[in-house]
């Protein structure tokens, strides 16, 4: 071989080298290197499992075979008044109906047992051990769900296209009920992974199974029936030209609430499976922090805006509901923190008055929850007397939110004082602090009701003070009853409880800043890279 050969091979080999081992001077490469490197490793195995699976091809099959015969029997009964009367709405109902299934019930069940299967076929202790961190896994599970919804919905995109071009229903009413039921359908799959992570154990497993396909068939059927409810009273189109201003507001403001919330789900479904000693609490009670403060806002902003003071009192309620299933989880932390997590705790004095609550610990999040829906409840309080009687039913509503404060401190701070009974290693602990709120819940509404039906000899009873704490019934009677007794019953349990707890969580409190050692201190400060001596070519 020519020496001119060899020098172009070794040419080449430098030139490749070169290439594989330099940045790329493109952008196009740069931004593909980004992209590459920072793809979840679990999301290719998810997407090609799934897609490969026979319940995807089965269920994608059904549903292309659904929407073709829905579009023929529905074109066939149709004919002839499809020429001249609008036809669009019978069909875009259908395929609403049929897209549902798929988005509602199958895919979010299947990263449910996605997610299960890793416990159940022992490779979940691999994953763990792994180099992948455990949000990296929910985010994986999550990617391969979302890839799913994209397919489902892209074989479903001309049918609703074809709804349209048959005229009877506007683009804005397509985009919006559509972009709705996406949101929804990513929130179901988000909460079938916390669930899916809460559930280690196999016949915790089995229960959930069975409790989490419940759940979605009661929301697919339910969101169906709102569906045909919204498109066949032509609410949509109506309110967007009355007014367009407030309709696009509440628009941009359900989608900013659902997104910080799939954020909270995921992320505590993250902290599930994450070890003990890790410090997940601060950034999981961060985003609870910012929900209510966002979905306070937007409400502040709807009740300007409809001068009507009863949308606060339902706002009321769905942050009661998201703060009761939180502080049931914040009830079965175990409590630990790290040294590692240790040396974060804030150094101020401020800095411990106000981020403390922040850090694990059942005691600190349960003062924190409270705390939040104290600082809702009267900011609610202030923006009513602000705005005085230019708003209906306020008085009502105000004091239907302190009620729900009561209800709060006290249920969550009687199941966080009986989860201080069991030991911190018991296995399960957050779907055992869920299932203990659950039944406290049931005792509390149940028992009242029997007493009062036994002393009144199984007659109609009316309400009174014995049934301060049935929620459903005290909120029922807010403007029909006296709630004078139910208010000092509420007021002086929910302070003794509050108490209670606020003096057995001291010892998360008293937690201090742990110095960084001096050890991890040398190992982490840049060390100035010697100078390489050249070797001397000695035919130089």
């Amino acid at each position: 071989m020519s020496q001119s050969s060899l020098t172009g091979a070794s040419a080449t080999e430098v030139t490749l080298q070169h290439r594989i081992c330099e940045d790329p001077s493109k952008l196009w490469e740069r931004l593909w290197l980004w992209v590459t490197d920072r793809i979840n490793p679990i999301v290719v195995k998810e997407v090609r499992q799934s897609l490969k699976s026979r319940q995807f091809t089965i269920s994608f099959g059904l549903t292309l075979l659904a929407a073709i015969s829905w579009t023929l029997f529905a074109v066939s009964i149709m004919v002839p008044r499809i020429y001249y009367v609008p036809a669009g709405l019978p069909l875009l109902t259908g395929f609403f109906c049929i897209l549902n299934l798929p988005l509602m019930v199958i895919i979010p069940f299947g990263a449910f047992r996605s997610l299960a299967s890793e416990t159940e076929d022992s490779t979940f202790e691999l994953l763990s051990i792994s180099a992948l961190s455990s949000i990296q896994i929910i985010y994986g599970k999550m990617a391969s769900a979302g890839v799913q919804i994209v397919l489902f919905l892209s074989a479903l995109a001309p049918c609703i296209v074809l709804t349209y071009l048959l005229r009877g229903v506007s683009l804005f009413t397509i985009l919006f009920v559509l972009s709705l039921t996406l949101l929804f359908s990513v929130l179901e799959t988000a909460l079938a992974l916390l669930f899916a992570s809460m559930s280690r154990s196999r016949m915790i497993q089995n229960l959930t199974s069975v409790l989490a396909l419940a759940g979605l068939l009661i929301g697919f059927f339910a969101w169906c029936s709102l569906i045909i409810s919204i498109l066949q009273e032509d609410f949509l189109d109506q309110a967007i030209m009355s007014e367009p201003g407030i309709t696009l507001a509440w628009t941009f403001a359900i989608a900013t609430i659902a997104g910080l919330l799939g954020s909270l789900i995921l992320r505590t479904a993250s902290a599930a499976i994450d070890f003990p000693s890790e410090n997940n609490s601060t950034t999981i009670r961060l985003r609870v922090f910012g929900l209510v403060s966002l979905s306070f806002f937007w409400a502040m902003y709807g009740i300007a805006a409809i001068k009507e003071s009863a949308a606060l009192l339902v706002l009321g309620i769905a942050i009661f509901i998201l703060l009761m299933f939180v502080g049931s989880l914040v009830s079965g932390e175990r409590g630990i923190i790290s040294p590692r997590a240790q040396r974060g705790l804030p150094k101020t004095f401020l800095g411990r008055v106000f981020l403390t609550w922040f850090y694990p610990g059942a005691g600190l999040g349960y003062v924190l929850i409270v705390c939040l829906f104290g600082a809702f409840t009267g900011t609610a309080a202030a923006f009513s007397l602000y705005f005085g009687s230019e708003l209906r039913n306020n008085v009502s509503a105000v004091l239907g939110c302190y009620l729900l404060l009561c209800y709060l401190a006290i249920y969550l701070g009687i199941n966080r004082l009986i989860m201080l009974l069991l030991p911190k290693e018991l296995s399960g602990r957050l779907v055992g602090s869920f299932a203990l709120l659950v039944v406290i819940l049931l005792l509390s509404h149940l028992l009242p009701l029997l007493v009062a039906f036994y002393a009144a000899n199984y007659r109609n009873i009316d309400y009174t003070a014995i049934q301060s704490f049935n929620i459903f019934w005290t909120l029922y009677e807010l403007d029909r009853a006296d709630l004078n007794a139910a208010q000092v019953v509420l007021t002086i349990t929910a302070i003794a409880v509050f108490g209670a707890n606020l003096i057995l969580c001291t010892r998360d409190v008293l937690l201090v800043r742990v110095a960084l050692p001096s050890r991890v201190r040398e190992d982490d400060t840049p060390v100035a890279p010697e100078a390489v001596a050249q070797p001397v070519d000695p035919f130089a």
